[in-house]
C-alpha cells in the first residue's frame, strides 16, 4: 500500500486525505454531534455517506493486478463511481425507508444496484482475495440457486430482479448488520489504531518488549508473541500483523538461532491469536455483542482468558525450544533502556488504559476510542507533528476501506441466507441432528467453520454460522451463548495456521524464506493449545469467566497444569528434568490433554501421575549427574 500511496498524483493524495477527514467529521457527528446541532442524520443515509467516503480509497490503493504499480483509469473511474453512488442514495435514504426500493421498478435502480453489486465483489477481491468474493457470490446469489437444490437446501425461486434490490437495498442486505457494527462501533477503533501506530506507538512497544524480553533465553521470539498480540489487538487482521511486526521479528528470531520455520510459526501464532486478543479484538467482537445484545466490554472480559492461556502456552514453546537449542538473549548492555523506552511510550499506555476504562467501566462502546484518541493527542503534547497527523489521516482511510471492502460482502451473504429463510431451516436440521448425536454437531459446525475460514476472512465465516450453527448448539446442548460465539470465532480463525492453505504460516514463511509447508505444520504444533482451548471453554463457561471466582480459579490452575506439561511433551524437552524420553513424551502428551480438560475427574487422575512420572525423570536426572560427576 505504501509503495502505491508514493506512486499516486497528488490530487488523489488529496482526495484521500480530504475523504478521510470529512469521514471522521461525519463519524463524530453522527456518533456525538447531531443531537446538539439538532438535525439527525439518518442511519441508513450515514452508513451510504460512510461507503461514498472510504470504499473509493480501496480502488486508489489496492491494485486490481499485482503487475500495477499506479492506478489505472478503471480505478479512477470505479472510485468515482462508487462515491457518486453513495452520496446519491445517501440523498434518498428517507424515501428508501419510506418506500422499500426491496423490489426496483425503475431500470436505473436495477443498473444502479448491479453496479454497486460489481464494485462490492471486486473490493472484496482486492483485499480479500478471490475466493473470498466467489464465496460471497455463491451465498449472495443462493435465492436464484435454491430451486435447483434438493432436499433442505431448497427454495422457492424469486425473481432475480428482487433478490438484487433485496440485497443492495434493505436494511438486512448490503447496509445491514456488518455495516451497521462498522459504522457505530468499529470505526472509532480503527482510527485510534491508526493514530496509535502513525504516532509511533509500535516502535515504542517493540523496544519496550525488546528491554523486557530480549535479555531472557529465546528473547526474540518472546518479544514476537508479545508484540504480536499487541498489534493483532489493534488491527484485528492476522496478516498485516504478519507483515508488519513479522518484517521486524522473524529476522530477529533467525539471527537469534531459531530455525526458519521455527521463526515462521511462531510469528504466524502469535499473529493469530492476536485478533481475539482484548481490549480491542477484531470485527468479530463488535458483531458478538450485537448479535447477542451485550455490552461490547462483556466480549471482551470473556475473550481474555482463553487468550491468556493461549498466549502463555506459545510463550512456553518459546522458552523450551531455546533452553534445549541453548539459545541465549542479548547482553542487558546491547538493549534499549526501559525508561526511556517507557517514558515514550506513556501517553499510549495512558491511551489505552483509559480506552479499557471506558470500555469495561463507563460502557462508552461507540465512543471510548474517540475519547481514548482525545487522551492520546494531550498526552503526546509537543510531540505531535504535521507528518504524524498526516500519516494517521491517511491510515485510517486505509484502514476504514479494507474494512468496508471485507465487511460489506458478508451483508451480501446474509440477505441470501436469511432473506429467503434458509438459515432457520439449516438451524431446524441441525437441532434434529444433535438429538441424536451433540458431537456430530459440534464436528459439522468446526469442519464448516474451518472451510469458511480458508476460503476468505473469519468475520464471513463466524457471522454465517453465528445465525446457523450457534442457535442450534445453544438449544441442544444448553450452552452457554457467548461460549458458543466465541467457540464459533476462535474455529472460524484456525485456517490461518492449518494446511493446507495456512495464510498466516506461508506469509511468514515467505518473509522467512522457510519451505511453506514446514512453517504451516510446525505453526500447528505451536499452536494446539488454540485447537483445545475453544471445546473446553464451550463445556465449562468458567473459564470465560462465566461463573464463580472458585470455580474460576480451579479450572484456570488446572488449565495452565495440562497446557504447560503438553508443551514439554510437544518440544521434548521440560523445565527441570532437560530433555524428555519419548515415553515421557507421550505420556506428558495425553496426561497435559486430560489435566486440562474441565472435568473433575480426568483432572485429578492426570495430574498425580504425571507429577509421579516428572518426580521419577527427576530423580534419574539427579542420579545420572551424580554418577557422571563420581565417574
Amino acid at each position: 500500500m505504501e509503495g502505491r500511496w508514493d506512486r499516486l498524483p497528488a490530487w488523489a493524495r488529496g482526495w484521500v486525505r480530504a475523504a478521510s477527514l470529512l469521514g471522521l467529521t461525519l463519524i463524530l457527528y453522527y456518533l456525538l454531534g447531531s443531537p446538539l446541532v439538532g438535525f439527525a442524520l439518518l442511519d441508513f443515509s450515514y452508513y451510504w455517506l460512510l461507503l461514498a467516503l472510504y470504499l473509493p480509497v480501496v480502488f486508489l490503493l489496492f491494485p486490481a493486478r499485482p503487475q500495477d504499480t499506479r492506478p489505472r483509469w478503471y480505478d479512477y473511474a470505479l472510485a468515482l463511481g462508487v462515491s457518486a453512488a453513495g452520496v446519491f442514495l445517501a440523498h434518498h435514504g428517507p424515501s428508501m425507508v419510506l418506500r422499500p426500493w426491496t423490489n426496483p421498478e425503475a431500470p436505473w435502480q436495477v443498473a444502479l444496484a448491479l453496479f454497486l453489486l460489481g464494485v462490492v465483489l471486486e473490493g472484496a477481491r482486492r483485499v480479500g482475495g478471490m475466493g473470498f468474493a466467489l464465496v460471497a457470490l455463491v451465498l449472495a446469489a443462493y435465492p436464484l440457486l435454491a430451486p435447483y437444490l434438493p432436499g433442505l437446501l431448497w427454495g422457492p425461486s424469486l425473481p432475480w430482479q428482487e433478490v438484487l434490490g433485496y440485497a443492495i437495498y434493505s436494511t438486512q442486505g448490503l447496509m445491514g448488520l456488518p455495516m451497521r457494527t462498522v459504522g457505530e462501533l468499529l470505526v472509532g477503533f480503527l482510527v485510534l489504531a491508526a493514530f496509535l501506530v502513525a504516532l509511533g506507538a509500535g516502535q515504542v512497544f517493540l523496544e519496550v518488549a525488546s528491554a523486557l524480553f530480549s535479555w531472557a533465553r529465546g528473547g526474540a521470539a518472546k518479544v514476537s508473541v508479545v508484540a504480536s498480540a499487541f498489534f493483532g489487538s489493534l488491527s484485528g487482521s492476522i496478516l498485516s500483523n504478519v507483515a508488519s511486526t513479522g518484517s521486524l521479528t522473524i529476522p530477529a528470531m533467525i539471527r537469534s538461532g531459531f530455525s526458519r520455520s521455527y521463526a515462521a510459526a511462531v510469528e504466524a501464532c502469535a499473529s493469530t491469536g492476536g485478533v481475539l486478543m482484548p481490549p480491542v479484538m477484531g470485527a468479530v467482537a463488535f458483531v458478538m455483542a450485537n448479535l447477542l445484545g451485550v455490552p461490547y466490554g462483556q466480549v471482551v472480559a470473556a475473550a481474555l482468558l482463553p487468550s491468556l492461556l493461549y498466549y502463555l502456552s506459545l510463550f512456553a514453546h518459546v522458552d523450551l525450544y531455546a533452553a534445549r537449542h541453548g539459545l541465549r538473549g542479548l547482553p542487558r548492555a546491547e538493549l534499549p533502556p526501559l525508561g526511556p523506552s517507557l517514558g515514550r511510550g506513556l501517553p499510549f499506555l495512558m491511551a489505552l488504559g483509559f480506552l479499557v476504562f471506558a470500555l469495561l467501566y463507563l460502557r462508552l462502546e461507540r465512543l471510548a476510542p474517540f475519547y481514548a484518541l482525545g487522551f492520546l493527542l494531550l498526552a503526546a503534547g509537543r510531540r505531535l507533528r504535521w507528518e504524524a497527523l498526516d500519516r494517521a489521516l491517511v491510515g485510517a482511510a486505509s484502514l476504514i476501506g479494507q474494512t468496508l471492502a471485507l465487511i460489506l460482502p458478508v451483508g451480501l451473504i446474509l440477505a441470501g441466507l436469511v432473506g429467503t429463510g434458509v438459515a432457520p431451516a439449516l438451524t431446524g436440521a441441525l437441532v434434529r441432528m444433535g438429538a441424536e448425536n451433540l458431537y456430530l454437531v459440534l464436528l459439522v459446525g468446526v469442519a464448516i467453520a474451518f472451510v469458511l475460514g480458508m476460503a476468505g476472512v473469519m468475520v464471513a465465516a463466524y457471522i454465517l454460522l453465528a445465525v446457523t450453527l450457534a442457535p442450534a448448539l445453544v438449544r441442544i446442548g444448553e450452552f452457554n451463548p457467548l461460549a458458543v460465539h466465541l467457540f464459533i470465532a476462535y474455529w472460524s480463525m484456525l485456517s490461518a495456521i492449518t494446511p493446507p492453505v495456512a495464510v498466516a504460516a506461508f506469509l511468514a514463511a515467505r518473509i522467512a524464506g522457510a519451505s511453506p509447508m514446514g512453517a504451516s505444520f510446525t505453526a500447528v504444533r505451536l499452536g494446539l493449545a488454540i485447537y483445545f482451548l475453544p471445546f473446553f471453554f464451550l463445556f465449562e463457561p468458567a473459564l470465560i469467566l462465566q461463573g464463580s471466582l472458585f470455580s474460576v480459579a480451579y479450572h484456570v490452575v488446572f488449565a495452565v497444569l495440562g497446557l504447560l506439561f503438553l508443551v514439554g511433551a510437544l518440544e521434548g524437552y521440560f523445565w527441570g528434568l532437560g530433555p524428555l524420553p519419548l515415553w515421557a513424551r507421550g505420556v506428558f502428551g495425553v496426561g497435559g490433554i486430560l489435566c486440562a480438560i474441565p472435568e473433575t475427574l480426568t483432572s485429578f487422575l492426570a495430574l498425580p501421575g504425571l507429577l509421579l512420572v516428572a518426580l521419577a525423570l527427576g530423580l534419574r536426572r539427579r542420579v545420572g549427574q551424580r554418577g557422571g560427576m563420581e565417574g
